[in-house]
């Protein structure tokens, strides 16, 4: 999931996933009050968009590519995932187009009662949507279940 919060502290682990590999990397201090992205080569980056690319080859956008470790302590910090509401109904519709390719984004503020925010995993952008309806498509135009090209 893309990284909305970029004020990661030293200690944060990333995860990526590029052409069905894992990937690792840290947040580490580095000189003055900066942080840098370490990979688990050793290598270090000033900004997660260099590391992505590190692994890549290509130019990509750091903040999208990665994602915060669950277990890292910076999720503590982000605001926690709550349920779409108290009817059943809303969660299963969440869980169908999460597997289908698109994803609860797990901050929320902002977004108007009854909508809920969504990642699509093709395109790689947010999107709002009614929480009480399936989603059918982005709107770039990205159906559930389509491969995303990474």
């Amino acid at each position: 999931m893309a990284i909305e919060n970029r004020d990661l502290e030293a200690g944060t682990k990333l995860v990526a996933k590029y052409k069905k590999e894992d990937y690792r990397a840290e947040v580490v201090a580095g000189e003055e009050g900066k942080v840098k992205y370490k990979l688990a080569d050793g290598k270090e980056f000033k900004s997660p968009s260099s590391a992505g690319t590190a692994i890549t080859g290509k130019a990509c956008n750091g903040w999208a590519f990665w994602s915060i470790e669950p277990d890292s302590d910076q999720t503590e910090s982000q605001e926690p995932e709550s349920s779409l509401g108290e009817d059943p109904e809303d969660t299963e519709n969440l869980e169908n187009t999460a597997a289908a390719g698109f994803r609860r984004v797990p901050n929320q503020k902002g977004v108007q009662e009854g909508q809920v925010r969504l990642y699509c995993n093709s395109c790689q952008s947010s999107f709002t949507s009614p929480a009480d309806q399936p989603v059918i498509s982005c709107p770039e135009g990205h159906y559930p279940g389509e491969a995303s090209e990474a």
